[in-house]
Protein backbone atom coordinates (compact mmCIF):
# COMPACT_ATOMS: atom_id res chain seq x y z
CA UNK A 1 0.00 0.00 0.00
CA UNK A 2 2.74 2.47 0.93
CA UNK A 3 4.53 1.64 -2.30
CA UNK A 4 1.42 2.38 -4.38
CA UNK A 5 0.90 5.74 -2.63
CA UNK A 6 4.57 6.63 -3.15
CA UNK A 7 4.45 5.91 -6.90
CA UNK A 8 1.17 7.81 -7.25
CA UNK A 9 2.73 10.87 -5.60
CA UNK A 10 5.83 10.61 -7.81
CA UNK A 11 3.65 10.34 -10.93
CA UNK A 12 1.64 13.41 -9.90
CA UNK A 13 4.79 15.44 -9.23
CA UNK A 14 6.26 14.49 -12.62
CA UNK A 15 2.99 15.28 -14.41
CA UNK A 16 2.75 18.64 -12.63
CA UNK A 17 6.34 19.58 -13.52
CA UNK A 18 5.96 18.58 -17.19
CA UNK A 19 2.60 20.32 -17.46
CA UNK A 20 4.01 23.50 -15.95
CA UNK A 21 6.98 23.50 -18.30
CA UNK A 22 4.71 23.07 -21.30
CA UNK A 23 2.34 25.78 -20.14
CA UNK A 24 5.12 28.34 -19.88
CA UNK A 25 7.06 27.32 -23.00
CA UNK A 26 6.73 30.07 -25.55
CA UNK A 27 7.57 30.41 -29.18
CA UNK A 28 7.58 33.12 -31.79
CA UNK A 29 8.16 33.24 -35.51
CA UNK A 30 9.19 35.88 -38.02
CA UNK A 31 9.88 36.26 -41.71
CA UNK A 32 13.48 37.51 -41.81
CA UNK A 33 13.90 39.34 -45.16
CA UNK A 34 17.71 39.26 -45.27
CA UNK A 35 20.55 36.80 -44.62
CA UNK A 36 21.96 36.95 -41.10
CA UNK A 37 24.33 35.36 -38.60
CA UNK A 38 23.07 33.54 -35.48
CA UNK A 39 25.13 31.39 -33.15
CA UNK A 40 28.13 31.80 -35.45
CA UNK A 41 26.24 30.35 -38.43
CA UNK A 42 25.34 32.24 -41.61
CA UNK A 43 21.67 31.73 -42.36
CA UNK A 44 19.54 32.63 -45.39
CA UNK A 45 16.49 34.87 -45.40
CA UNK A 46 13.27 33.04 -44.61
CA UNK A 47 10.75 32.16 -41.94
CA UNK A 48 12.28 31.30 -38.58
CA UNK A 49 10.78 30.09 -35.34
CA UNK A 50 12.33 30.41 -31.91
CA UNK A 51 11.22 28.52 -28.81
CA UNK A 52 12.23 28.64 -25.16
CA UNK A 53 14.20 25.50 -24.41
CA UNK A 54 15.23 26.61 -20.92
CA UNK A 55 16.03 29.89 -19.16
CA UNK A 56 19.09 30.79 -21.22
CA UNK A 57 18.76 28.41 -24.15
CA UNK A 58 16.59 29.01 -27.21
CA UNK A 59 15.94 26.74 -30.16
CA UNK A 60 15.99 28.45 -33.56
CA UNK A 61 14.38 26.54 -36.42
CA UNK A 62 14.89 27.60 -40.02
CA UNK A 63 12.77 27.45 -43.17
CA UNK A 64 13.93 23.91 -43.99
CA UNK A 65 13.07 22.63 -40.52
CA UNK A 66 16.70 22.52 -39.43
CA UNK A 67 17.24 23.79 -35.92
CA UNK A 68 19.95 24.51 -33.42
CA UNK A 69 20.32 26.04 -29.98
CA UNK A 70 21.33 29.60 -29.13
CA UNK A 71 22.73 30.50 -25.73
CA UNK A 72 21.70 33.80 -24.22
CA UNK A 73 24.17 35.98 -22.33
CA UNK A 74 21.51 37.47 -20.06
CA UNK A 75 17.88 38.50 -19.84
CA UNK A 76 16.81 42.01 -20.84
CA UNK A 77 14.00 43.83 -19.05
CA UNK A 78 11.25 45.37 -21.16
CA UNK A 79 11.92 49.05 -21.74
CA UNK A 80 8.54 49.84 -23.29
CA UNK A 81 4.95 48.61 -23.22
CA UNK A 82 5.34 46.61 -26.45
CA UNK A 83 4.69 42.94 -25.71
CA UNK A 84 5.06 41.58 -29.26
CA UNK A 85 7.80 39.22 -30.36
CA UNK A 86 10.83 40.93 -31.91
CA UNK A 87 14.06 39.77 -33.52
CA UNK A 88 16.76 42.45 -33.17
CA UNK A 89 19.82 42.44 -35.42
CA UNK A 90 23.08 44.37 -35.03
CA UNK A 91 24.31 45.52 -38.43
CA UNK A 92 28.10 45.51 -38.51
CA UNK A 93 30.32 45.66 -41.62
CA UNK A 94 27.43 44.79 -43.93
CA UNK A 95 26.30 41.75 -41.91
CA UNK A 96 23.21 41.37 -39.76
CA UNK A 97 23.86 39.51 -36.50
CA UNK A 98 20.92 38.27 -34.42
CA UNK A 99 21.60 39.99 -31.10
CA UNK A 100 18.30 39.98 -29.17
CA UNK A 101 15.11 37.97 -29.14
CA UNK A 102 11.99 39.24 -27.39
CA UNK A 103 9.33 36.62 -26.73
CA UNK A 104 5.65 37.67 -26.66
CA UNK A 105 4.75 39.26 -23.34
CA UNK A 106 8.09 38.37 -21.81
CA UNK A 107 11.51 39.91 -21.26
CA UNK A 108 14.16 39.62 -23.95
CA UNK A 109 17.27 37.50 -24.38
CA UNK A 110 20.62 39.09 -25.20
CA UNK A 111 22.51 36.76 -27.54
CA UNK A 112 25.40 38.97 -28.67
CA UNK A 113 26.93 42.10 -27.20
CA UNK A 114 28.30 44.10 -30.12
CA UNK A 115 31.14 46.45 -29.34
CA UNK A 116 31.85 49.46 -31.50
CA UNK A 117 29.63 51.34 -33.93
CA UNK A 118 26.64 49.48 -35.31
CA UNK A 119 23.02 50.02 -36.23
CA UNK A 120 19.92 47.97 -35.45
CA UNK A 121 17.28 46.31 -37.58
CA UNK A 122 14.13 45.04 -35.85
CA UNK A 123 11.87 42.42 -37.38
CA UNK A 124 8.50 41.97 -35.72
CA UNK A 125 7.39 38.46 -35.02
CA UNK A 126 4.23 36.67 -34.12
CA UNK A 127 3.24 34.05 -31.61
CA UNK A 128 2.29 30.98 -33.66
CA UNK A 129 0.31 29.47 -30.78
CA UNK A 130 -2.31 32.23 -30.82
Amino acid sequence: MKRRVFFTIVALVVAFELGGAMAYAQSASAEIPFPFVAGGKELPAGKYQVADASNFRLQLTGPKGDGFFLLAITMLGRHDKDTDAEFVFDKVDGKAVLSEIWMPGKDGYLLVSTKGPHSHAVVGGSNPRK
